[in-house]
């Protein structure tokens, strides 16, 4: 019988054949009682195990979690080298004191890798909707051109996960005609380390135009780009090419299409940046443009001093 095996069996047998001397005669039948052997149930008891929430085990199973910036964050769509920069880039803060919420029509500008759209595609997802730009990956046949590369790795990122199924995408082809949206359909439009490269190019203004069209009144524009010393006077241009640009620039120009701003943070300010290396602000992390060349020294500076601004849309009239 299982539970009671035969060497259980000798052993009650001798104790009871040989009347264990210390133990009384009245004891013996109570003895063998206990020896007899017992039934085991068919399954063993389980401990009671807590089950976890419906995210988390959506989340643990790869399956979309969104519906606030912290469950994006935590989501399991985002890579291991994009969470290891959450220390130095603040989405949280970032993302709150832009007033993100996950009801939201929002436009990202300009996504590059995708660090920014992980955390937004997880946000809005379920509750509002996200849209990006994107390179023409066809404007080159050069598979090395930047538009080409980025682009296509871009696009392979949005097919990765179902979290990315409700993302709309728009090709940039001209930013003099780019259209983001309908007309006034957008609660927010973003954009991340990128206004040095429109500066440089002479279309910044085409392309802060263009959100503020796509915005409703009232609604906001959140800025983060690599901040340059305030007393540069060297032109904007030759300034942007090493990744930085004036704050007071950057503010002026986006004023001038009819934004407001609204408030700054210094959320991803960084006073270690030195902003006068070799290869600009791509000598820092997580580019390290020097390869091994003092990378410690500059993996300790970490990445670059950032402004952080909010502007909004005034309501018409």
């Amino acid at each position: 019988m299982p539970g009671f095996t035969a060497t259980d069996a000798m052993v009650c047998a001798l104790m009871i054949t040989l009347r264990v001397p210390q133990l009384p005669l009245l004891a013996l039948p109570l003895l063998a009682l206990a020896c007899a052997p017992k039934p085991v149930p068919t399954e063993a008891p389980r401990e009671p195990v807590a089950e976890a929430p419906a995210e988390d085990a959506e989340d643990a199973a790869g399956a979309p979690v969104g519906g606030s910036i912290e469950a994006a964050l935590a989501g399991a769509h985002r890579s291991e080298g994009n969470l290891a920069r959450d220390e130095q880039r603040h989405p949280m803060e970032t993302l709150t004191f832009f007033g993100l919420t996950p009801e939201m029509t929002v436009v990202e500008l300009w996504p590059g890798g995708g660090w920014y759209t992980q955390v937004l595609a997880g946000t809005v997802y379920g509750a509002g909707k996200l849209i990006t730009t994107n390179f023409d990956v066809n404007a080159s046949t050069d598979p090395k051109d930047y538009r080409v590369r980025v682009g296509t790795a871009f696009a392979d990122m949005l097919k990765s996960s179902p979290i990315y199924e409700g993302v709309e995408t728009v090709t940039v082809t001209d930013p003099k005609s780019l259209t983001l949206a309908p007309e006034g359909t957008v609660d927010m439009v973003l954009t991340f380390r990128n206004s040095h490269g429109w500066v440089e190019d002479g279309t910044a203004t085409m392309i802060y135009t263009a959100a503020f069209t796509a915005l409703r009144p009232g609604g906001v524009l959140g800025v983060v780009q690599h901040r340059a010393k305030a007393d540069d006077d060297r032109d904007p241009k030759i300034i942007a090419d090493s990744g930085y640009v004036r704050e007071d620039y950057l503010i002026e120009t986006i004023e001038a299409v009819g934004f407001k701003l609204e408030e700054k943070s210094e959320i991803n300010a960084n006073p270690n940046d030195t902003k006068d290396y070799e290869k600009g602000v791509w000598t820092l992390p997580p580019n390290f443009q020097l390869k091994d060349v003092d990378r410690e020294k500059y993996a300790a500076i970490g990445e670059s001093d950032r402004m952080t601004l909010r502007f909004v849309k005034p309501a018409a009239g």
